[in-house]
């Protein structure tokens, strides 16, 4: 029996097996059985557990029964009235028209927004993230900046200045 000292690793490059560490053949299989896996995970339909909802199914949904009748949940085909049955709305025309609509809206301010931001120096461009997009207060950008809370409050009323006249000269 081979101890693990003894034990070799090939993995094969343009045709020739060529010897490599362990680490490297790991590092190398390792993408490539988490994708064999993921394909055959997503082989397999997903049906409702007895207790905790939607659980997959262990078997080949060709051969399933519950999923050639349509009753289970994503790995094999469905009709759109078994979706529906299921729980699932699909989006009428209107719904999508509008989802693009309000989509492209978005995009437009933040295009013009983009610019506006950019102008602002490193640290007024901190701020700004810091209160409008991670959520943080005032107070706790005070103290990841080591200042006073006012100091952020009055950083925070010149920045909206600067954004406003940015805006009128546009």
């Amino acid at each position: 029996m081979e101890t693990k000292e003894q034990k070799q690793f090939y993995v094969v490059v343009n045709g020739q097996r060529v010897e490599v560490t362990e680490e490297v053949y790991r590092a190398y299989v390792r993408p490539v059985r988490a994708q064999q896996r993921t394909k055959k995970r997503n082989k397999r339909c997903k049906v409702k557990g007895e207790r905790f909802g939607l659980v997959r199914c262990h078997g080949d949904c060709s051969k399933c029964e519950y999923a050639i009748s349509g009753k289970a949940l994503g790995g094999a085909e469905q009709s759109l009235e078994a979706l529906t049955e299921s729980g699932v709305e699909p989006l009428c025309a209107q719904d999508l028209e509008e989802e693009f609509i309000n989509r492209q809206s978005y995009e437009e301010k933040i295009s013009i927004l983009r610019p506006a931001i950019r102008s602002l120096n490193k640290r007024q461009q901190y701020i700004i993230k810091e209160i409008y997009v991670n959520g943080k207060t005032r107070e706790e950008i005070a103290k990841d900046l080591g200042v006073d809370g006012s100091a952020v409050r009055h950083a925070l009323q010149r920045i909206l200045v600067s954004l406003r006249k940015f805006f009128k000269e546009k």
